[in-house]
């Protein structure tokens, strides 16, 4: 079996903070990281196909979770707290998921998973995507949309 390694992608936007704080959370003390478990959990699940995430997708990440055109901010998910990015590009949109782990041996939004799907989306259809047949609760998450192309204002 593989070491667990972890590593450490930024601090989180402003934007965040603010959305979280504004549902009650406390990311500041957070950092985003990614795992190689995440890595090896993404290449096996999605990585096969015409969408198929590459090792290239991955670098990706730090800019989806910088700018993302739509986030649902501390969705509860089997007792976690889990957030989503989506982030459109030509052909595609990405979707990026982070737990937030906020204890005394973790404090980070640490990468759950990351796939990508042809169609683009609007707030409406992601809610649908993460809520997955009534798995996630959204009653107390936050909704952002981008505005000019950073985040900000509610859906």
């Amino acid at each position: 079996m593989q070491p667990f390694e972890v590593t450490i992608l930024g601090k989180p936007e402003a934007w965040l903070l603010e959305a979280a704080a504004s549902i009650g959370l406390d990311f500041s003390a957070l950092s985003h990281e990614e795992t190689n478990f995440f890595r090896n959990h993404v290449r096996k699940r999605h990585g096969q196909g015409v969408l198929a995430i590459l090792d290239t997708d991955f670098g990706l990440i730090p800019a989806i979770v910088k700018a993302p055109d739509m986030a649902i901010i501390g969705t509860i998910r089997k007792g976690a707290i889990v957030n989503a990015y989506a982030k459109r590009e030509a052909g595609r949109t990405y979707l990026y998921f982070d737990e937030a782990m906020n204890s005394t041996h973790h404090k980070a939004l640490r990468s759950r998973t990351f796939y990508k799907i042809v169609k683009p989306l609007d707030m409406e259809g992601f809610e649908k995507i993460v809520i997955m047949n009534g798995i996630s609760d959204l009653s107390m998450a936050r909704k952002v949309i981008a505005a000019g192309g950073r985040p900000g204002g509610e859906a």
